[in-house]
């Protein structure tokens, strides 16, 4: 007998008088149970370089490591400058550069040569000590135009020094998110420089006054003054007990910006590079290549090291099912893609898996041409939108034919004549079309007028499918909400941020359709509890990821709950009538466990401080999903929904940044970086319906705690339909789950 026949049999024992409909729920199994719409995966982690001039080699792995901690990048790989240099064709593979030196570089010249090529070409340098100071700076032509910090300092050591608080000129700084403090050590090794060049900015201190952090002033630059080796090397270097991981990985994310392939179906190669030249021109996207796929496919393996990728087609591609194909896969596995005219012709169409499922604009026949220009745009506040004030397709204007568009699509913006010019998904949150041709007059006189915005058009729509578009509702105002939006604005992980205050209005489910996310609360009541709640589980079910944090999901007063649906039908975490109180002053707790340290919700969150009140529940009732990391005297800080697009926050979002002060989460903790991870999390989480102990598969680990809820019938931990029980319902639509073993 197999280990999972025998699961079965040991787990059907324990169903003692409730067995005989058990069995009779198993034979419904073979009818089937579809299983959720197509998500989007995870995101694309990001590749870095440690480039040194190091002849310690335990000092490279500590720095390698230290990275590498973080859980943030792919890859944390090292290369030896002191006894070579790189070509910028080796740098370009990865996404970040982090420089130091300890002795000389072995070409300083070609080194700051081939650096500020780097940077030209959309990667981002993060430089520390030594190669700050005059000990060992690259040269060439990374003096002066590629520099932060200014030039021409002597190192300092022997004076220790630390993070001077008071000296952070934007508490809500990406660098400085989640960095408590900084302590250099003995010798608190930095250069004795207090400037930053012009348009660059100071955003920390040392104490005494020396520069510890400045960013810019060009796009993909940050440098660090402190030598990156730590304590866990040699004792005098900066103690690892202190935020230093935090502000080398803050930094190398800092400078980095979406890495995109431009791959159009085309038989004059100038008129992708035009497309390229444009998309990279706007500043908004990194690294970007090109690959004409009327000449070729690329697989998935080549897709996946790309953010994004724009495609269209003007001729045939060389294989229009096999492209399809792998489109459609690298969506699933989280890349965004931009479809751009003639994609969504009858004559040049991407076909297989990618036709109908993936397309958002109709397939036409023979595309409208003839002057037209952008008209009315249904969501300004759109990021594609943003900077966009014209657009001109030019006297030949290559648009859509028709104007349908395909089931859970929508219009943000038409052309004159009111055909499709950007179109969004609310299903997927990483997939645009554009209505338009891609080359400008730049290359063709009758293609878009390049003095119009249509290379923003490009860049924004990129940039949309990579870092989605989200929206604070709480039902609250004032420096609350403010705070939470500045917060998340810094950590430059959303295209967009919108704002709704749910204690004035109810904005049904139309102003929600473009946001891939919400985080909503209360302080306030709710303007009608019930009517957010069917509002919010009506943008659930199109395909919106929700969070929930206090005090919404926390008993209190009329109206502090989403009601309605949300809790008739499951959507909430924390059944509606077992829901805990909350503290109301205190006592101070901070981060506890964390129980599933390789959740998204869990990334990179090493430090909480509640503050005096340390706002959360009183008691941990029963989930209908599981918690994710604990408070310190083990409430639940964080958790995720059973079977929905759903995560709860077990505190008070506004910071001590906000008129809380140091009642509320310490803002340099990590409460920002929290927040910003349930949100990714629940756009693009794929629901997996019992998958109970959260490790992607639902296997005999999973019908051992199901057997355990179904056999208490009240246990809303095994609930997968959201009526609040564990019954024979649930047991079918776990049964399916079970036999397909992996998560959709």
């Amino acid at each position: 007998m197999s280990s999972i026949q025998f699961s079965w049999k040991k787990v059907f024992c324990g169903f003692a008088a409730r067995a005989a409909s058990v069995w009779l729920v198993v034979a419904l199994v073979a009818i089937g149970v579809s299983g959720p719409s197509a998500y989007a995966g995870a995101k694309r982690k990001p590749s870095v370089l440690v480039m040194h001039a190091e002849l310690n080699a335990a000092w490279v792995a500590d720095v390698q490591s230290k990275v590498s901690s973080s859980g943030q990048f792919a890859a944390v790989d090292a290369f030896n400058a002191n006894s070579a240099t790189p070509t910028l064709a080796q740098m370009l593979p990865y996404d970040a550069v982090l420089l130091f030196s300890d002795f000389s570089f072995a070409n300083s010249t070609a080194l700051g040569n081939n650096l500020a090529d780097y940077v030209d070409a959309g990667g981002g340098v993060v430089n520390m000590v030594f190669s700050l100071a005059l000990t060992s700076p690259p040269g060439g032509r990374w003096n002066p135009d590629y520099l932060s910090m200014a030039a021409g300092a002597p190192f300092v050591s022997g004076s220790p020094a630390t993070l001077e608080p008071l000296s952070i000129t934007d508490q809500n700084h990406a660098i400085m998110i989640g960095v408590t403090s900084f302590s250099g050590g003995s010798n608190s090794y930095r250069a004795s420089q207090n400037n930053v060049v012009g348009g660059a900015t100071v955003v920390a201190r040392w104490t005494g006054g020396n520069v510890l952090v400045s960013a810019g002033p060009l796009p993909g630059r940050a440098d660090l003054n402190f030598f990156p080796p730590s304590s866990a090397v040699r004792s005098d270097l900066w103690d690892q007990s202190t935020d230093g991981v935090k502000l080398m990985v803050n930094a190398l994310l800092y400078t980095m910006r979406p890495r995109v392939l431009v791959a159009g179906a085309e038989a004059d190669p100038a008129w992708i590079a035009d497309v390229r030249t444009k998309v990279r021109g706007t500043g908004l996207v990194g690294i970007t290549d090109t690959f004409n796929t009327s000449l070729g496919t690329p697989t998935l393996a080549q897709l996946r090291s790309y953010d994004a990728v724009l495609t269209w087609t003007d001729a045939s591609p060389q294989n229009s099912a096999a492209l399809g194909n792998v489109l459609a896969d690298y969506v699933d596995a989280g890349g965004g893609v931009v479809a751009a005219t003639f994609a969504q012709s009858i004559s040049w169409r991407i076909t297989g898996r990618w036709e109908n499922t993936y397309e958002l604009i109709s397939a036409f026949g023979t595309s409208t041409s003839g002057i037209s220009s952008l008209a009315s745009v249904t969501y300004p506040s759109h990021p594609a939108m943003s900077g966009v004030t014209s657009f001109n397709g030019g006297s030949s204007s290559f648009r859509p034919a028709g104007s349908t568009l395909r089931v859970n699509a929508f219009n943000i913006a038409q052309w004159s004549d009111g055909k499709p010019l950007v179109v969004a998904s609310t299903r997927l949150p990483n997939r645009m079309d554009l209505g338009f041709f891609p080359p400008s007059s730049t290359v063709r006189s009758d293609f878009w007028n390049a003095s119009t915005d249509g290379a923003k058009l490009m860049a924004n729509a990129l940039l949309y499918t990579v870092k989605p578009y989200i929206a604070v509702a709480p039902a609250d105002s004032g420096s609350f909400v403010s705070d939470v939006v500045n917060k998340l604005n810094a950590t430059r992980r959303f295209s967009g941020i919108g704002t709704f205050n749910l204690n004035l209005a109810n904005p049904g489910s139309a102003p929600l359709l473009p946001f891939g996310a919400l985080v909503t609360w209360t302080n306030f009541g709710y303007i009608d509890s019930n009517a957010i709640g069917n509002a919010l589980a009506d943008y659930v079910d199109t395909g919106g990821g929700v969070v929930v944090s206090l005090l919404a999901n926390v008993s209190g007063s009329t109206n502090s709950n989403p009601l309605g649906r949300w809790s008739s039908q499951g959507y909430d975490i924390c059944p509606t009538a077992t829901l805990p109180g909350r503290t109301l002053s205190g006592p101070l707790a901070g981060l506890g466990s964390i129980i599933e340290p390789t959740h998204p919700i869990a990334s990179f969150v090493r430090r909480f401080d509640g503050g005096t009140a340390s706002y959360r529940a009183t008691s941990n009732p029963l989930l209908r999903g599981r918690a994710i990391m604990n408070w310190s005297d083990g409430i639940v800080l964080a958790s995720a929904h059973n079977f929905r697009k759903r995560a709860d926050l077990g505190y008070f979002p506004a910071s001590s940044g906000s008129s809380l002060g140091a009642s509320a989460w310490n803002q340099r903790t990590d409460g920002t970086w929290m927040m910003a991870n349930a949100l990714e999390f629940v756009v693009r989480a794929k629901p997996c319906p019992g998958d109970f102990n959260g490790d992607g598969v639902v296997e005999d680990t999973d019908f051992v705690l199901f057997a355990g809820y179904y056999d208490a019938l009240v246990d809303p931990r095994g609930d997968l339909n959201g009526d609040g029980l564990t019954e024979d319902v649930d047991f079918v639509i776990f049964a399916g789950g079970y036999d397909a073993l992996v998560c959709p």
